[in-house]
């Protein structure tokens, strides 16, 4: 009777040997439905087995659904068994002991069958002996043919993985944007375009898209001319770290598209938006913030281009910088202070009050340098005669009054 009664019972749950596989993997913890429902790949392979068992889970307590830690003493030392050397990725691994992966698949067939690692529901730790198999068969970084498979797998990597690679298909990096949307890779996402951008490629408008929803900090890796189609949305998402690979060419771009596109805000939020691009801002734009009197903090100076800072009067530095003049001290030896500095008459200097040297001397004159460009021309046009006739005149202009 005990049987009879039963049997309705397992009847009536009507688990497929996949059901059964999968509910296995659930209840002992060695798969996360989070991460398969994150993963669209795996989803797909495993939406057959969980439709296939109406099992209840509902016992399992949530503390069950994290994974468990595997043995992995004296890895190394084990020996793969002959009748479980792996010979194709399939289902059959999902079962295997970690110890098992490290000495039965090879990195070769990992590489030759990545489509089927990301269709099957591997463990974190399943992925992680497998990423070391690949490491290990590709010390050097992983080569292109791997990389158009990679998918989800992606997600696996560091960005210090991804620095070894030669990317030269734009396809490529957009499926590997796809799969990073929403995971939190930016690290990732960076030292991809970073080594795409390195071997001269350009980026389409819907790869330019597609970067918009993540942290910008690829920004640098970026040419001028993709910088000028970065979306507006960008611009207002830069923090002062995203921009400090940026080079003048970049900045000379950035800086012109945030001016636009801060007119519209408040002046105080206007300065706090517009600082991480001021690497990019002319002389001009510097006084102007002057005249405004925005107090900018000494780490915004040193980022300023030299060229625009060394027209800029005692007054107008005072002005800019405000209470945090007295930051000048330190950088002194350190570009630009240290340039500008040298163009200041030192009286000028010291009515600062702050101990700046390095100013021209009380009693001489500036020697404009053009004049002394014009000087050099004429001695390669003119030969030696003009040149001595034109010392004195020199020595004059800087002989003390």
């Amino acid at each position: 009777m005990g049987l009879q009664t039963a049997q309705p019972s397992l009847e009536s749950c009507g688990a497929s040997a996949h059901g059964s596989f999968l509910l296995l993997l659930l209840s002992l913890g060695w798969l996360l439905p989070s991460r398969a429902q994150a993963e669209d790949s795996r989803l797909g392979a495993m939406t057959p087995w969980l439709q296939g068992t109406s099992w209840d889970l509902s016992w399992q307590r949530p503390e069950l659904t994290v994974f468990l830690s595997r043995d992995r003493r004296d890895t190394e030392k084990k020996v793969c068994p002959p009748e479980r050397k792996a010979h194709a990725v399939d289902e059959n691994l999902v079962l295997y002991e970690e110890w098992e992966l490290e000495a039965c698949v090879d990195g070769a067939l990992l590489a030759a069958q990545m489509d089927l690692v990301n269709m099957l529901p591997f463990t974190y730790q399943q992925l992680g002996v497998f990423k070391r198999k690949l490491d290990e068969f590709y010390p050097q970084g992983y080569p292109e043919s791997l990389i158009q498979h990679l998918g989800y797998f992606f997600l696996e990597l560091t960005p210090a993985d991804i620095h070894k690679w030669n990317v030269t298909s734009l396809e490529t990096v957009k499926a590997l944007l796809q799969v990073s949307k929403g995971q939190k890779r930016d690290g990732q996402v960076a030292a991809l375009i970073a080594r795409y951008a390195a071997g001269g490629g350009q980026l389409d408008k819907a790869a330019l898209d597609t970067l918009a929803t993540f942290s910008p900090t690829y920004l640098c890796f970026l040419s001028p001319e993709q910088l000028g189609t970065v979306q507006p949305s960008v611009l207002w998402a830069v923090r002062p770290q995203h921009l400090e690979a940026c080079r003048p060419p970049q900045m000379h771009v950035l800086y012109p598209r945030a001016h636009a596109a801060f007119q519209n805000v408040s002046r105080s939020e206007y300065f706090a938006k517009i600082k991480p691009y001021l690497g990019g801002a002319p002389t001009e734009d510097l006084r102007a913030l002057s005249r405004q009197k925005v107090n900018m903090d000494m780490a915004t100076f040193k980022t300023l281009q030299t060229e625009a800072v060394l027209p800029l009067t005692i007054a107008e530095v005072q002005n800019l910088l405000g209470p945090n003049l007295v930051g000048l001290k330190a950088e002194e030896e350190n570009s630009p202070v240290r340039e500008w500095i040298l163009r200041q008459r030192q009286d000028d200097l010291d009515s600062l009050g702050l101990g700046l040297h390095g100013g021209i001397p009380n009693g001489y004159l500036v020697m404009d340098l053009s004049f002394r460009e014009a000087l050099s021309g004429a001695a390669r046009l003119l030969g030696p005669g003009p040149v001595l006739t034109a010392i004195p005149t020199l020595l004059l202009t800087l002989t003390p009054k």
